[in-house]
């Protein structure tokens, strides 16, 4: 039934809000992994199992791609995809981070990521530069076109990776205390699973105190959900966590994107099921344009239902084919695989 909704809605026109995406960027080093006689490494658990063995002294890497990356910019790309208006405040002083269709601002150098490709699932090392390192909210507030009290009206702000930016908390509590107007902040940590409980607490707080001026989102997959809610007291594994962490946190929104389903607790339930991807092509940055369809949803005022199908259906697409899902790209998959 949601589905069917969001094909018919986009069939039509739509008046969006903007989106401001913030505050990553990475540059991702695609690699290929041989063994000594040059036969791929496929899997991720083969790749364990030859660095495990007592005669595994190298490996080789063949470079496949290098692609713009971070969280922020995913989600930018893919709002820019879908038509919304889109400013990309990120760490983009890198020739592979020009040319954007959209607006950008960056804020300085940004990460290195090396991605080594496997079937199913790839591995992400990663190495944080000293901008991020050190990004404070202070780098926004000097990028931004007015003071902070007037920089915001009624965007939809994607803001992500507070794993990998160690200045997230304190920018949330500093953008608490000032006036973001009817702003939405939909906001996704990344992957929390190994974070240690008194920092996810301070965050939690962190965003109760955000919620108190302007709507805020939580989107996170079913692992770091999980953790949060671990790290909150709330039954990580029960059928009402996302309604429970909503309420202990305080903010509008708790939402869960996973490859079986979406979900939303926001007083009420929505859960839309996913599709079954017909191939991987890749997965990483998939949780990424679902944030970004999401915020498209938001600022296009869909109702929860069809947020979270425009989410299901864009992160599906990229997962299949690797590429950003248009609006076009969205309807045909619609099409074909009709109403779930």
């Amino acid at each position: 039934m949601q589905y069917d909704a969001l094909r018919s809605r986009l069939d039509g026109t739509l008046d969006y809000r903007d989106v401001i995406a913030l505050p990553d960027g990475s540059v991702d080093r695609y690699y290929g992994v041989t063994d000594a006689t040059g036969e791929r490494i496929a899997t991720r658990s083969a790749f364990v199992d030859l660095i495990s063995a007592d005669g595994a002294r190298s490996l080789q890497l063949t470079p496949e791609a290098v692609r713009p990356g971070g969280q922020a910019v995913n989600a930018a790309r893919q709002v820019s995809a879908l038509g919304p208006r889109v400013t990309l405040y990120g760490h983009l002083d890198d020739p592979a981070l020009d040319g954007f269709s959209f607006p950008t601002v960056s804020m300085g150098s940004p990460a290195t990521v090396h991605v080594l490709s496997f079937d199913e699932r790839d591995l992400m090392l990663s190495v944080e530069s000293d901008d991020i390192r050190e990004w404070r909210v202070e780098d926004l507030f000097a990028a931004v076109p007015a003071p902070p009290d007037e920089w915001l009206s009624d965007e939809v702000v994607v803001l992500q990776n507070w794993v990998g930016v160690a200045g997230m908390t304190d920018a949330l509590r500093a953008l608490a205390e000032v006036d973001l107007g009817k702003a939405t902040v939909v906001f996704d940590p990344g992957d929390v699973t190994a974070s240690a409980d008194e920092p996810l607490r301070a965050l939690c707080r962190a965003l109760g105190a955000l919620a108190d001026g302007c709507e805020v989102v939580l989107s996170a997959n079913d692992g770091e959900l999980g953790r949060l809610a671990d790290a909150v007291g709330v039954d990580a594994t029960g059928v009402g966590r996302e309604p429970e962490l909503r309420e202990v946190l305080g903010v509008d929104a708790v939402v869960l994107h996973d490859e079986r389903r979406a979900a939303a607790a926001t007083g009420e339930m929505t859960t839309v099921e996913n599709f079954d991807a017909e191939r991987v092509t890749r997965r990483t940055g998939a949780g990424d344009r679902f944030d970004g369809a999401l915020a498209t949803g938001l600022a296009a005022g869909l109702p929860w239902g069809e947020c979270l199908a425009l989410g299901n259906a864009c992160a599906t697409h990229f997962v299949e084919r690797g590429e950003t899902a248009t609006r076009r790209d969205v309807r045909s998959l619609l099409a074909r695989r009709g109403d779930r």
